[in-house]
Formats: C-alpha cells, sequence, structure tokens
C-alpha cells in the first residue's frame, strides 16, 4: 500500500474517505466515486475492512437522513420561521429562518427568503410569519454549470423564495435587542473606509457590506480567504486565546507551580475559539472551521503521539455527519485541502529550520487549494503565492490582533477601541494597496474533473507516502495527466469548426460564437435584483468551453437584459475590439463598459449596415442598424436600432437578429442582400412582431433558437411567431425549454445539441 503508513498511523484517514465514497454514490457522482475509490484501495489493509464499512454506513446514512429539497410545488404559501440570518447580497434583502413551518406544517431544514421592497430587518431571533412565494432553484440548462440547488443544501437551505413587499411581513415574536455583535457592526459601518467593512466581515461575520470590487481586489492578489471566517481566523483566536492564559497564568506563580500551564492555556484558547464562534452568530463556515481548530488542539491536548491527517480527518467526519451536502461546497474544500497541504509541510520538514517552514506552509497551501480554485471560480492570481507568503503572516501578526484588541475594549473603552480600529484599518490598507499596485486575475481555461484528480492524487501521493515503485508510476502519470490534459484539449478546440453556442442566461441574451482559437461573444445577458449574468453565468461558461480571451465582443444594443453582464466579462478577459451599435448612450452599463475599455485601451467600433470583417476563416456582415449612430436620443426605439449581424462559412451561416423585430425584418427584407441562413437567432426573444412570413421567406432558416427566461413575466415567446415558424416547417429550439443549445456542422449536415439531451437532433441539408 503506498499510503500504508497514513493508514496504520491514523485509521479514521480510511473513515473519512469511505464516508465520502459513501456521500457521493449516495449521489450518483461516479467520477468522485472513482477518485475515492482509487484512494480506499491506496489506503487499504485487512486491519481496516471495519473502518471502510464504518466509513460507507455514515456516508450512506447521513445522506439519507440529512433533509432534501422541500417537495413543494411552486406557489406561494404561508410560512413562519425564527430568524437566524438577515443581510442585504447582490441588492437584496435577505432572511435565513429555521424552525420553518408551511402552511402549518413543520419542514425540514431551513428556508432563504428575498425581500425586494418595503426592507426592514426584523432582528435576530425574531419569529415572523408572511405569505412566501417559494420558488425551487431551476438549472437554466447550460452543460457543466453550478449546481446552485446543491449549494443551498450544503449550507442546510431546503427552501428558497421571495416576497416582493416586506410589509406584509409580521413579527409573532421579537428576538432579542441588538447584542454586542450587532453594535459592534453598526460602529463599523459608520466608518468611511473600505477597510471598515472589511474588517466587520472578518471580526463579526457580517458581509452585507462586502462589495464585489473588494472581494475581487483581495482574489486578485490571492488572499481572498482573509476575508472570510475560516480556520486561519480560528487559529489565530486559538493563539490569541493560549497565549494570553499562558502568559497570565506564568505571572501567577501559585497556579502555575501546581498545574499544567500549557494545557490550561490550550483549554483557554480553544474555549475562546467556542466562545468566538457563538459571537459570529453561528455560520456555517464559522461552525466548521471551529470543528476543525478543536480536532486539532484537542487531539494535541489528549494524545500523545498526534497526527495531524488523523484530527483533519475527524473533523471531516464530525462536519459530514453534521451536513453531507457539505462536500460539495467550495469552502469545505479549500478548507480541508489547505490543512491537508500544511499537514504534508508538518510531515516533511518537521526537522527543518522554523523559517523554512513558515514560508512553505503559505506556498504548500496555495497549490493545494490551486485546483479547487481552477475548478470552482476559474480565475488565478499569479502573485498568490508571494502575497501569501507576505501577507498572511502580516494579516496574522498585525491586523487580526488589533482587530481582536478593538474588540475587547468595545464594551470598556470606546475611545480606546476606536483607536485600535483605525489601527487596524491602517494595516489592512496594506493588503488594499498591494492589491491595488499588484493585483490581477488571470481566466484560466476549464480543464475538466480528471485533471482535479489528477492534482490531488499526485500532490497526496508526493506528501504522504514513501519512496516505492508503485509511488513513482503513480506520480509519473499524474505529472503526465496534469501536463497533457490542458494541452490535448488546447490543441482539440483550437480544430473544432465553426459552431453557434446559445447560452442559457434567463430571460435574456448571450451567443458564443468559435471557430478554432477564434471567439466572438454577442452579448452578456442581463443584471436583476444584483445578479449578475456575466459573473455568474457567462463568465464560468467561456472557461467551460476553452475560452480564455475574445476576439470581438459585440454590443448589440443598451438594454439591461443584453449589456448587464457585459462590464464584468471585458473586466476579466481579454478582448480585441468591441462593437456597438451607437458611440454614446446614457445607459449606467453602456458608461461602464467604456470606461472598462478606455483603461484596458480596447479599440471601440461604432458598426452599421454595410460593415463586413473576414475573421479567422468566417465572414461577418452587420445588416442593421441602417446608418451609425453617434448617440442615444430620447424616444429611440432601441430594438429598431440593435445590432442584427450575419456570421458564417462555407459550412454554415447563421442570422442574428439582436432584439430587431416587426418594423426591422421588413427594413431589412428590402435590402439588396443575402439574407439565408441555416440558424437564426430570433429578434426580441419570439416577440409577437418577430419571424414576419416575408422574413422568413428570405432567410428560409433550418433552425431557430429563441433566448427566453423560463416562466418569464413577458410570457415570451409570443404563440404567434411560434406558429409562423412552425408554418415554415422550421426546428424551434428555445433556451427556456431545452437550456443551452449548440449548433456546428457535421457530415454535411446540422448537429443541434442542448443542455437538456432531449432536444439533440440531427439536420440534413
Amino acid at each position: 500500500m503506498i499510503l500504508g503508513e497514513v493508514s496504520k498511523v491514523a485509521p479514521l484517514v480510511v473513515v473519512f474517505v469511505a464516508m465520502c465514497l459513501g456521500i457521493v454514490v449516495s449521489g450518483g457522482d461516479i467520477p468522485a466515486g472513482i477518485f475515492c475509490l482509487f484512494f480506499l484501495l491506496l489506503l487499504y489493509s485487512r486491519d481496516r475492512i471495519v473502518h471502510v464499512a464504518l466509513g460507507l454506513v455514515l456516508g450512506t446514512g447521513a445522506v439519507l437522513f440529512s433533509p432534501g429539497w422541500a417537495d413543494l410545488p411552486d406557489g406561494e404559501y404561508l410560512v413562519q420561521g425564527r430568524v437566524t440570518e438577515s443581510e442585504f447580497v447582490r441588492g437584496s434583502f435577505r432572511i435565513t429562518l429555521d424552525n420553518v413551518t408551511v402552511g402549518g406544517q413543520r419542514t425540514r431544514g431551513r428556508a432563504l427568503i428575498s425581500i425586494y421592497e418595503n426592507v426592514s430587518d426584523p432582528g435576530k431571533g425574531s419569529v415572523i410569519e408572511g405569505r412566501v412565494r417559494l420558488k425551487a432553484p431551476r438549472p437554466l440548462g447550460n452543460e457543466g454549470e453550478f449546481d446552485y440547488r446543491s449549494y443551498l443544501l450544503s449550507q442546510g437551505i431546503t427552501l428558497k423564495g421571495y416576497i416582493r413587499d416586506g410589509s406584509g411581513l409580521t413579527v409573532k415574536r421579537p428576538g432579542r435587542a441588538q447584542g454586542l455583535r450587532g453594535c459592534i457592526a453598526a460602529a463599523l459601518s459608520g466608518y468611511a473606509r473600505p477597510e471598515a467593512e472589511i474588517m466587520k466581515a472578518v471580526l463579526t461575520g457580517d458581509r452585507s457590506g462586502l462589495v464585489y470590487s473588494l472581494r475581487d481586489s483581495f482574489a486578485s492578489l490571492g488572499v481572498a480567504h482573509l476575508m472570510a471566517i475560516s480556520g486561519l481566523h480560528m487559529g489565530i483566536v486559538f493563539l490569541i486565546g493560549y497565549a494570553g492564559s499562558f502568559t497570565l497564568i506564568r505571572l501567577v506563580p501559585f497556579v502555575a507551580g501546581r498545574f499544567d500551564t500549557p494545557f490550561l492555556a490550550k483549554t483557554a484558547g480553544l474555549a475562546g475559539v467556542l466562545l468566538y464562534t457563538h459571537f459570529v452568530g453561528g455560520s456555517l463556515p464559522a461552525v466548521r472551521s471551529a470543528v476543525m481548530v478543536a480536532c486539532i488542539i484537542g487531539s494535541l491536548m489528549l494524545t500523545r503521539r498526534n497526527h495531524l491527517v488523523e484530527s483533519l480527518s475527524l473533523a471531516g467526519i464530525i462536519i459530514l455527519l453534521w451536513m453531507p451536502h457539505s462536500l460539495y461546497s467550495s469552502s469545505f474544500l479549500l478548507s480541508f485541502s489547505a490543512v491537508l497541504g500544511i499537514a504534508g509541510v508538518y510531515l516533511i520538514l518537521k526537522d527543518s529550520p522554523r523559517w523554512l517552514f513558515f514560508i512553505a506552509i503559505p506556498v504548500v497551501a496555495s497549490a493545494f487549494t490551486l485546483p479547487v480554485t481552477i475548478s470552482h471560480f476559474g480565475f488565478v492570481s499569479l502573485s498568490g503565492f508571494v502575497a501569501n507568503i507576505v501577507l498572511v503572516p502580516w494579516f496574522s501578526l498585525v491586523v487580526m490582533p488589533l482587530g481582536m484588541a478593538a474588540l475587547a475594549f468595545f464594551p470598556v473603552s470606546g475611545q480606546l477601541s476606536s483607536l485600535l480600529f483605525s489601527l487596524s484599518f491602517d494595516a489592512l490598507g496594506v493588503i488594499v494597496r498591494a492589491a491595488e499596485m499588484f493585483g490581477q486575475l488571470h481566466p484560466i481555461a476549464h480543464p475538466g474533473i480528471v485533471w482535479v484528480f489528477a492534482c490531488y492524487a499526485g500532490m497526496i501521493t508526493a506528501f504522504f507516502s514513501y519512496p516505492s515503485k508503485a509511488r513513482t508510476i503513480i506520480l509519473s502519470l499524474s505529472i503526465g495527466l496534469i501536463a497533457t490534459i490542458p494541452i490535448g484539449l488546447k490543441i482539440y478546440r483550437n480544430h473544432q469548426p465553426l459552431c453557434f453556442d446559445f447560452i442559457s442566461v434567463g430571460q435574456g441574451d448571450s451567443t458564443l460564437v468559435t471557430r478554432g482559437r477564434t471567439a466572438v461573444l454577442i452579448d452578456a445577458g442581463g443584471s436583476r435584483w444584483g445578479f449578475d449574468t456575466g459573473r455568474f453565468i457567462v463568465a464560468p461558461h467561456l472557461l467551460r468551453r476553452g475560452v480564455t480571451k475574445l476576439d470581438i465582443v459585440v454590443i448589440t444594443h443598451g438594454h439591461t437584459d443584453h449589456i448587464g453582464g457585459m462590464p464584468f466579462i471585458l473586466d476579466r478577459f481579454p478582448a480585441g475590439e468591441i462593437w456597438t451599435n451607437m458611440k454614446e448612450d446614457w445607459n449606467p452599463d453602456f458608461r461602464s463598459v467604456i470606461h472598462i475599455t478606455q483603461k484596458k485601451g480596447i479599440p471601440v467600433k461604432n458598426v452599421c449596415l454595410g460593415d463586413t470583417s473576414q475573421y479567422a476563416g468566417m465572414d461577418i456582415e452587420i445588416l442593421n442598424p441602417q446608418k451609425r449612430i453617434d448617440r442615444r436620443s430620447a424616444g429611440m426605439d432601441q430594438n429598431l436600432h440593435s445590432i442584427a449581424m450575419r456570421i458564417g462559412d462555407s459550412n454554415m451561416q447563421g442570422l442574428f437578429m439582436g432584439d430587431v423585430e416587426g418594423l426591422g425584418e421588413i427594413r431589412l427584407c428590402r435590402l439588396e442582400t443575402d439574407l439565408s441562413a441555416d440558424v437564426l437567432k430570433v429578434g426580441h426573444h419570439g416577440s409577437k412582431n418577430s419571424c414576419q412570413t416575408m422574413f422568413l421567406e428570405q432567410v428560409n432558416p433550418k433552425v431557430a433558437v429563441i433566448q427566453a427566461g423560463h416562466g418569464n413575466v413577458f410570457h415570451l415567446p409570443n404563440h404567434l411567431p411560434l406558429t409562423r415558424l412552425h408554418q415554415h416547417g422550421v426546428m424551434v429550439r428555445r433556451t427556456d425549454i431545452d437550456g443551452e443549445v449548440m449548433i456546428y456542422p457535421v457530415h454535411g449536415g446540422l448537429q443541434v445539441k442542448s443542455g437538456r439531451f432531449h432536444a439533440d437532433t440531427a439536420l440534413n441539408r
């Protein structure tokens, strides 16, 4: 056994891995199951068969007995529950409830409720009641997209809904008055400094003031973990409690001479961790971090021969018994992979100089978290390794102690507490300034789950096994896969034919056109109630498709459902040039786009009828607007003047209508130009005036794609264009029903694929 020594001294590792196997297999995750089974084989021995069986039983049982998504049809219900959390997130006010009843019936798990208007905070601990529109998260249907329902389950949430008007909520029983945490959070909110919002999140767990610009600045240095209450923060709290109590005990000779001072100091440190967890409200990340620290420190106190991986496994078993769906959360994976890397450093360098140990910890921890970061987030900071070596000690030894001291003095001396807070802001400002100067995020094409598994197979084998022939084979295979998978994927993508990829972004438009390594993005969906489709849907989709730069970005017009997600895309992805339908627009999203293009030096081209381009084998022809538009005028019909374009090569042609409909289609028909296309992107989401008969006769499409949101309030697409398309024998695909739609030429015909496989079809020409 390659990991036989680990299995021998840390039997709980076997239980933990078997437990993970039981969880992923129960959820139908076959690739993850194979990965867990692989490590079980490396750990297995006859002495551990009972541990394997125990882990499988625990994992399967945890899934079976954990609350699943509430089986309730979408609709309005009378909901009652006790408020456990309340905060503003992405422009909407959210409350989390436990002890939830729906229509008088108790449900398991917690409920997440968004309130959009007339918001008032009922206060933590309050029991509230109101009419809530429950709506289960529905996947958009993009291949490999983020599973929002699983994410909510990992947070213990089994119900999700919204209240349009918060004035309809009734407080059945008020909660307790604002405690110390609330007072401190309010005091920190009063500072007109961004560092105050960061410290509020770090010290109290209140992240309501963390705007994306702050989060992105820390992420650009690879130190985003400093902004969340994690194992690092709990470790600092423990060390502060340990050092303080140790010093006090040594100052009292009577106590120091009669008791085990280190043991008492460690106990005090653990008590500090538990008190701090209670202080920050017992959030799931805080509880997970506290469990990890308690298991590691507890094993150091109670056992003679401690193995860090054994302690980490114990923490994992406890957490997964409590919430098995946490196994898929990024915070769980990042925390455990980081601590696993630290354990590996400790085993290898335990007899080395202390300075080498402290340099190696952030480097190895960053390396262990890198595959998860790439897989889950897709953007990496190249300066992360250096930043963690320099800034994590600065945060741990300066920023956090100052903040904890300010917390301690807050009830005693407001003036001294304010001074300490100001000093912590100044110290934290060093990290903020460093992010402004050196921070930068780079998009990384998604390498696939096999690459992630190969990374961990290689790193775990390298750090936790002894030299052997089998070890050499596994390391060689891992290194080979880590190197060849990205190269192979890049070569494969560079030889792909023309492809029209209609991304499902809800009620909005976004289409990716690729041919080999060339990528054209037409629109990027919208942003409503603070949900940025560019950040959460389009950008991850581009990375899954292997796109890390855009040759042309087309903004058909300034409506939010087309341009709302574009600022994030242009900020994160290198772009060759931007095509717009006008030079100036007072739309705030348009202005954000122009600001980014000026900052990054991206050329902006104002296009109109007659503009053509040949790009990497693709012919691109602009058909609308009819003339070049300098600026948007009051009362202008933006749909009529949005960009319509024809893109194709010798194998496939596509006509992309933006929001052009009705009169715009008639104007195109009167042009002396070829409108024929194999694929038609229907204008204005299939409104009643789109797909006029004379227009369809000239285009004569084989496939028509309508981009619309499921159950949208506009009731699009309308039945009239659907009828006209049916009468012309056109195959219709809709993102609200079929999810993502991909179309590409194959064997002289067209292949139509969907995120929901029922829509996959092959068409002959």
